[in-house]
């Protein structure tokens, strides 16, 4: 069914096979195409269900702590010269990031399917820590999958995790060695298919399809509430939105709302060394069609890297990967030494703590300023840098100040 009834709208999301133009589809398994169909035919009741929708605004609002600010940086502006900063603030939901709004959305859909247990994959930890307290919440045991290099680099996360009630299941490439993002998303899909009574919990707009557009569903409030806010502020529509993006459920959220607003630049922030969008080859791999940084046979895929664990990550969602292809939004890279110096300058200018996920986008949106004067730009600060200030630490050369 089409999201928006409006003809030639790029808000109408995927066809009815979960194309979006030639990317996206269901290349799943057998074993589980029951489990997407099923999700499937849950996702459009629930999204009619008025009773549905009303119980997620609700904790959308009094436990997401949502509407969170569309905020002027004016010491960032006058610093950086040139355009008007404006952050929006997800850093500032519970639980310090954008993935609160699609877990709880999510978690919602697992209980009015009737789930006994709630499974997902996670990179930097954001995506596991807000299943976690949301199946706390609604009293439903979590199993998280999380790589083994990521569980060494966002330890933070794994503790608030496990203080959830959630279970923190280590994940390993083929060597044994290694474990990223791509290892953990293999481990859960596998368990998911294996058990009916599972739920997954996807944390961002890739796998087969329904997944992505249920992902952007969720995410879609961010884009909604700026409109809102910057019209509220500024009594017209921005000049540019940047965000980061590794699957891209924060980069879908923040821009979906503007995609038929053609004088609305839109950019997506890569890392320089896991840029599939910008770097890529179209392939199918994990259950859906989109850019990926593969080998040439497309066979396996190419190891990746990235100062930021949520951005690690070898591919993109297919509707970012439509998006590229008709050339609505911008796909770029910053690279770690970028991001860190937005970080770092970020917190002196703003007394704000980035994550260093959006301190690419910042990165971007600091290089786009000065060239844009009198303009008014919106980067996405999609999550919080609490669980980032050891890696900082060890960046910085030096003790912080405690």
């Amino acid at each position: 069914m089409s999201q928006n009834s409006l003809k030639n709208s790029l808000k109408n999301g995927p066809n009815e096979k979960g194309y979006y133009g030639e990317f996206g589809g269901r290349y799943a398994p057998e074993i589980l195409m029951p489990n997407l169909i099923e999700l499937e035919k849950a996702f459009e009741q629930a999204t009619n269900d008025k009773n549905f929708i009303d119980e997620f605004e609700y904790y959308l609002k009094e436990w997401v702590g949502r509407p969170n600010p569309l905020y002027f940086a004016e010491e960032l502006t006058n610093q950086v010269g040139g355009a008007k900063i404006y952050l929006k603030s997800d850093h500032l939901n519970h639980l310090g990031a954008h993935k609160v709004n699609n877990a709880l959305f999510q978690i919602l859909l697992a209980k009015y399917m009737g789930k006994k247990k709630v499974l997902c994959e996670t990179g930097a930890g954001a995506h596991l820590i807000a299943t976690a307290a949301c199946c706390a919440k609604f009293n439903l045991p979590c199993v998280g999958y999380m790589g083994k290099d990521d569980i060494l680099k966002q330890s933070t996360n794994v503790l608030k995790a496990k203080l959830f009630g959630s279970k923190v299941v280590e994940c390993v490439d083929g060597t044994g060695k290694k474990g990223v993002l791509k290892d953990a998303c293999t481990a859960a899909l596998k368990a998911w298919s294996s058990d009916p009574e599972a739920f997954y919990c996807c944390g961002s707009a890739i796998a087969s399809h329904p997944f992505p557009r249920i992902v952007q569903y969720a995410q879609s409030i961010i884009g909604r509430e700026i409109k809102k806010q910057i019209l509220e502020k500024e009594k017209r529509l921005p000049d540019a939105i940047i965000a980061c993006i590794g699957g891209g459920s924060n980069l879908i959220g923040a821009i979906h709302e503007f995609l038929d607003d053609k004088d609305v630049k839109l950019y997506g922030v890569e890392a320089e060394n896991s840029a599939a969008l910008t770097n890529g080859s179209i392939g199918i791999m994990q259950g859906f069609k989109s850019f990926m940084l593969q080998s040439e046979d497309g066979s396996e895929t190419l190891p990746t890297s990235s100062l930021a664990s949520g951005i690690n990550f070898y591919s993109a969602g297919p509707e970012h990967a439509f998006l590229k292809s008709i050339g609505r939004v911008n796909y770029t890279y910053a690279t770690d030494e970028q991001a860190f110096d937005a970080f770092k300058i970020l917190c002196k200018t703003e007394g704000i703590l980035p994550a260093f996920e959006p301190s690419f986008a910042l990165a971007k949106t600091i290089e786009l300023a000065k060239k844009m004067p009198g303009k008014i730009l919106i980067c996405n600060i999609c999550g919080r840098g609490d669980k980032d200030i050891d890696t900082a630490e060890k960046m910085l050369g030096e003790k912080l100040d405690k």
